[in-house]
């Protein structure tokens, strides 16, 4: 058939009345008529494109081609389509009524009656899809009845031979001219795709036994892998093909090693896997997933590839990712960004102004008000691991001083109920700046901030020396100095903290007065700031320098106390490497790098000394691997990042092998062993 469909625009291009064996037929008899026949026909949408799913199609036939009186009918349901193609058997019973004709014959033999031969009316058959209208009607010609040819060689018309085998010579097939069913079979590509209909691979087989046959199925193995793909992936059509649909987790950092699931289908055991460079062993096979060891491996998106031991392979491209940096949406610049590593884990907690985020990336993002536009804000882990925050919580005309514990793991601390230190509440908008926090080895909180409630900024330490709780017992809460020679009154400075393994709290921050970089270093353990150890004195001018444009702070293995700082063009390491107090002895201040907006130092147990610096623009993490102070030796300047730290920098070590780097808009992680 090939007339379009009135309403619906679906074509039918291909009918046939298969062949039924009949019951004795006669060499010059009329055939007897067969009592049910198949039929098979192939839909086209308007695009000229096969359709799929279920149609509705009811068939009624006539005894003429325009007009005349219908003589059968018979409703198909739900009839599935494959590629286009539908098959359905005609009779042996049709419906007893179509309005307006009423009663029609039940009998599909009893309407093709006279239908045998030439002399004797002609049948036509119409094909309704749905609610569509009736396509052309196309006559039932003697050929549908299949009279068994039997010895034909070359039959122009078979109508008395037992078997045709071969008819060479047909000058038409069901009535339809040879050429065109010729052209049909060479130009018409049964399934939809390729290869072509007589490809040795295609054929009369049914490999996957879902009833059709290869030439007019798209997918001859079944493997969800349409056959035109399989052959551009250069895989065999009719053999299961691996296919990898997922990867879990698709990304780490270039310097991991990381255990990831591959997800698909057609998996064999015995099969091979290429991860970007590496050619990994998988374990853990089954149809639907298999487990690899991938990294360390250079930054970038890889493909990941698999091939089963029947030579059937696929590929995903770009489906893993090797990444050296990661945005971590918390804005910094000139914030004095807070930046923690969960011990362990390259899991961050990561600060801003008046935004945190928390997680493998800092993806977790969260609001945390804290009065004042400048109102800063810190971050830092419990000793159970639990995130928390220090701000100044906003009362109208005045603010406290809070430290916030995420109690439900949420990772949200503005549901918390804080711990307060102190309440500011003068007219002067009172607000902190500079925030830093920490726990000291036994658990408890430190807070470090320049208060805004006087004339001029003072410079605060918060330690809860017996763990109550509170910071209301001697010592616990102490102004170290007012006064910043007019730092602080409108802007942010620049503020270190760091704890030593007894719980000795530094503080270091600059001061116009001077002007000069001065440390607060509670260096007997009685909170106050203000004894003299040694000679030296817990409140000290570490250097004579103006405001420096980055600080960083952190006590080594030995609970040495060092500082980074840039002023005066060059970015110093200040150390106090034997342990009396001032950084004034031989070796204990050592320029490392040219002028830097941002720097930091860290250190944790088991991990060498850290240093970052931006000088020359770009970040530069310095490991003192061995000791000796100079970040001079082989594998101590890491300067690969090719990120530019403008602004505000911090750094963080967590206590393995990993070093992370918070950088404007990204997060780097580096391996330090």
């Amino acid at each position: 058939m090939g007339s379009r469909a009135r309403r619906s625009r679906l074509l039918i291009v291909l009918g046939v009345l298969a062949a039924s064996a009949l019951a004795n037929p006669g060499a010059a008899a009329p055939p007897t008529v067969p009592a049910a026949l198949p039929y098979q026909g192939l839909l086209l949408d308007a695009l000229g494109q096969p359709r799929t799913g279920n149609v509705d199609l009811t068939i009624r036939i006539y005894d003429a081609l325009l007009g005349g009186t219908l003589v059968y009918k018979q409703t198909l349901s739900a009839v599935a389509l494959a590629s286009g193609v539908f098959t359905v058997q005609l009779g042996p019973s049709g419906d007893a009524n179509d309005t307006p004709v009423n009663p029609l014959t039940t009998s599909l033999a009893t309407a093709l009656a006279g239908d045998a031969g030439p002399s004797l009316p002609a049948r036509f058959l119409e094909v309704t899809v749905g609610t569509d209208g009736p396509l052309t009607r196309t006559q039932i010609l003697t050929s549908a009845y299949a009279l068994r040819a039997s010895s034909a060689a070359t039959a122009d018309s078979a109508t008395t031979a037992q078997t045709a085998t071969t008819a060479q010579n047909a000058s038409n097939v069901g009535g339809i001219d040879a050429g065109f069913v010729q052209q049909l079979w060479h130009n018409f590509n049964a399934d939809g795709g390729g290869p072509p209909n007589d490809d040795p691979r295609e054929g009369l087989a049914d490999v996957d036994g879902d009833g059709l046959a290869n030439f007019i199925d798209p997918d001859n193995d079944n493997d969800g892998v349409p056959d035109v793909q399989e052959i551009a992936d250069g895989t065999d059509i009719n053999l299961v093909s691996p296919r990898i649909t997922g990867v879990t987790p698709n990304s780490a950092f270039f310097t991991d090693t990381l255990n990831v699931t591959v997800q698909g289908s057609g998996f064999l055991p015995g099969l091979t896997v290429q991860f970007g460079s590496q050619t990994p062993t998988a374990t853990n096979v089954t149809t639907n997933s298999f487990q690899v060891q991938v990294g360390p491996q250079s930054s970038g998106a890889v493909n990941v590839a698999v091939a089963n031991s029947n030579g059937e392979h696929w590929a995903k491209p770009q489906a893993f990712n090797f990444i050296d940096s990661i945005s971590d949406g918390v804005p910094l610049g000139v914030n004095q960004t807070t930046l923690v590593a969960k011990p362990g884990t390259t899991i961050v907690a990561l600060g801003g102004l008046k935004t945190y985020g928390v997680g493998s990336s800092a993806e977790a993002q969260f609001s945390l008000g804290s009065r004042d536009p400048n109102g800063q804000i810190a971050v830092a882990f419990a000793p159970n691991g639990a995130v928390a925050g220090l701000r100044c919580r906003d009362l109208g005309t005045t603010c406290t001083v809070e430290i916030l514990v995420d109690s439900n793991g949420d990772k949200n601390l503005e549901d918390e109920t804080g711990i307060p230190i102190e309440t500011l509440s003068t007219p002067l908008n009172p607000s902190i700046i500079s925030a830093k926090l920490a726990a000291d080895p036994s658990g408890h909180w430190v807070a470090g901030y320049v208060r805004r409630d006087a004339a001029q900024p003072e410079v605060v330490v918060a330690h809860d020396l017996n763990g109550d709780g509170d910071f209301a017992d001697p010592n616990e809460l102490v102004t170290v100095v007012s006064g910043l020679g007019g730092l602080g009154v409108t802007g942010i400075v620049a503020t270190a903290l760091a704890v030593d393994s007894a719980g000795h709290v530094a503080y270091v921050y600059p001061t116009n007065t001077g002007p000069a970089l001065r440390v607060a270093w509670d260096r007997n353990g009685d909170g106050d700031f203000a004894d003299t150890i040694g000679g030296n004195p817990e409140l000290s001018t570490l250097a004579s320098v103006p405001t420096p444009t980055c600080i960083g702070a952190t006590f080594d293995g030995s609970d040495r106390l060092a500082v980074v700082y840039g002023a005066n063009s060059v970015t110093t390491l200040a150390r106090d490497l034997n342990g009396d107090g001032d950084f004034a002895d031989p070796g204990e201040s050592v320029v490392i790098a040219g002028s830097s907006t941002a720097c930091d130092v860290a250190f944790k147990p088991g991990q060498p000394l850290a240093v970052i610096h931006n000088a020359g623009g770009n970040i530069h993490l310095l490991l003192d691997k061995n000791g000796d102070g100079d970040f001079a030796d082989a594998g101590e300047d890491l300067s690969g990042f090719n990120q530019t730290g403008a602004g505000e920098s911090r750094l963080a070590l967590n206590g393995v092998n990993r070093a992370v780097i918070a950088v404007q808009g990204f997060l780097l992680i580096a391996p330090t062993n």
